[in-house]
């Protein structure tokens, strides 16, 4: 079962043309809370990691997934 911000972060991905969800890393060089649990979605192969990139501003730096056919099956499963 997924919980509320699995099912947040699966279901932008989705959406998205291209299925791909980034994170920016904080000033702090900390990542988001959300960094861990696109982590995890990965780890159930929901997610595929892409990589990290520079922004198009000094300093940013984003984490980049994509989603994968099991994850828009589970997510799929959850709205039937």
């Amino acid at each position: 079962m997924l919980v509320n911000h699995e099912r947040r972060l699966l279901t932008k991905a989705a959406q998205a043309m291209d299925g791909l969800i980034s994170i920016k890393r904080e000033r702090d060089r900390a990542w988001p809370g959300d960094h861990s649990r696109l982590s995890s979605l990965e780890s159930l192969g929901d997610l595929v990691w892409i990589g990290e990139r520079a922004g198009p501003h000094l300093g940013g730096t984003f984490a980049t997934w994509r989603i994968t056919d099991a994850g828009l099956s589970r997510l799929e499963g959850l709205s039937a």
